[in-house]
């Protein structure tokens, strides 16, 4: 401030800041005693940082007011004074919202330009930097010009004093995280054990698939949740993008685990609900064993053939003629749900011809010569074959079956031997031939026999 020593004049310089009294107020001006020999006239565009209609709305005479000089001019008959409220206003709100600005507090920003290395931001007048590398965790510098004239919510996390400036470094993408990672902390929070969710893939991996179900929240879908079935390869039954439905089976820490597999019916499931015992089916050999043969009548649903059931002929070879991979045909003979187990039977397809058969050791019975073989001959006794030792052929010591028993003849013969369960039965003609000798003997004997007749003498006559 400039002062005359020899009168005590105040001599105005620009810039300087000075209290004065209103003078004379129009609408759009006033004149205002500074302290000069003339006064100084401020207008109304520079009374206000709002927008006014007239000056008389704000000032009135004899009102003191500070005001900043920003114009001096002396001449011959006159001077003349400009001055100017607004850069005293801009300095009063800017110390109000200064104090407002401290490290680690978040307020919002206008981005007023977009420069190198970032985006110059305005608090309330007072001026800010946001470093690229701060702006968005999507680091694209792309969108800086974007952002301009737009407001921006950002963190203090420094401020440097140097000289009469001082800088002031902001953060908006620490804010970012922290709002995705409150926002996921809440979306993880509704979801419980059990609960059954829609949810896209979002990446297979070779242990298992990722599902997004909530808004911020995944899942694993672990390789030996993914389906009843056997999974090598995770990608052959999902793949990324493919929506699915699946259920929370464990929550531990920030990991959820799904399941797809528990959703859906079980292999064994399906077999029973279309299966029942009695129902002929179609499977593979997958393994055979001693005692029997696993054979799968549906995808990994595998049922015991037991060895007893390959055939009702003992004589037949079923596990020598079938090879591993090879399909049978076959009947399910039970089914066992708790233990989920079946069993099938092959020899159950056919008619059994020796279950009706009731013969006992002894009976005679007619059979008829199939073939002639060396040992003896292989006869059928009601739709059954059975077999004639050559020594049961004849009481005579024979050489060849053939020198007896003509193929296609039919004999009366003596049932021997008779065990239905192995399809054997054996038979003589020579059993019948010596009763009936035995008989006649037995006649001639009580007939014949005298005191006088010895049993030499009775036995040359009857041969």
């Amino acid at each position: 401030m400039g002062i005359n020593e020899q009168n005590n004049l105040y001599i105005p310089r620009v810039g300087d800041i000075v209290t004065g009294t209103v003078v004379s107020v129009s609408d759009s001006q006033a004149l205002i005693d500074v302290g000069y020999m003339c006064e100084g006239v401020i207008y109304k565009e520079h009374l206000s940082q709002e927008k006014i209609t007239s000056v008389k709305d704000i000032l009135n005479v004899n009102d003191s007011v500070k005001v900043k000089i920003t114009q001096f001019r002396q001449g011959d008959d006159t001077d003349s004074l400009l001055l100017s409220r607004l850069d005293i206003l801009r300095k009063e709100k800017q110390d109000k919202y200064r104090n407002e600005i401290e490290v680690d507090k978040d307020l919002t920003f206008k981005v007023k330009k977009a420069v190198k290395g970032g985006l110059l931001l305005d608090y309330h007048g007072i001026e800010a930097f946001l470093p690229e590398s701060l702006i968005s965790l999507k680091n694209n510098n792309t969108e800086k010009d974007a952002l301009v004239g737009k407001k921006i919510i950002a963190r203090v996390i420094e401020m440097k004093q140097k000289g009469r400036f001082e800088r002031i470094i902001v953060n908006a993408k620490q804010l970012e995280y922290e709002a995705i990672k409150a926002a996921e902390k809440e979306d993880f929070a509704k979801f419980n054990v059990d609960d059954i969710c829609d949810g896209k893939v979002t990446k297979i991996t070779q242990f298992g698939a990722f599902v997004r179900i909530g808004e911020h929240t995944e899942g694993l879908i672990h390789i030996s949740e993914v389906s009843h079935y056997r999974v090598k390869n995770v990608s052959d039954f999902l793949e990324e993008g493919q929506d699915v439905q699946v259920k929370i089976i464990k929550i531990k820490g920030k990991r959820i685990s799904l399941s797809l597999k528990t959703l859906q019916e079980t292999p064994w499931e399906i077999f029973v609900k279309d299966h029942k015992v009695g129902d002929l089916v179609k499977g593979k050999v997958v393994r055979k064993m001693q005692y029997g043969m696993l054979v799968e009548v549906q995808r990994e649903v595998v049922g015991l053939l037991n060895r007893f059931d390959y055939s009702w002929n003992p004589e037949e070879n079923l596990a020598g003629e079938t090879e591993i991979g090879d399909e049978l045909e076959l009947k399910i003979t039970s089914i066992n749900n708790d233990k989920k187990q079946f069993s099938l039977s092959k020899k159950h397809l056919s008619y059994n011809p020796w279950a009706d058969l009731k013969f006992r050791k002894g009976d005679k019975v007619s059979a008829q010569v199939l073939r002639i073989e060396e040992k003896g001959a292989i006869v059928e006794v009601e739709g059954v074959e059975a077999f004639l030792p050559i020594g049961e052929c004849s009481v005579e010591h024979i050489n060849n079956p053939g020198e007896v028993v003509k193929v296609d003849e039919i004999y009366t013969v003596e049932i021997l031997e008779f065990y239905p369960r192995q399809w054997k039965m054996v038979v003589s003609i020579k059993s019948i031939q010596v009763k009936k000798n035995r008989e006649e003997y037995d006649k001639q004997l009580s007939e014949n026999v005298s005191s006088d007749q010895s049993l030499r003498d009775l036995f040359k006559d009857f041969k």
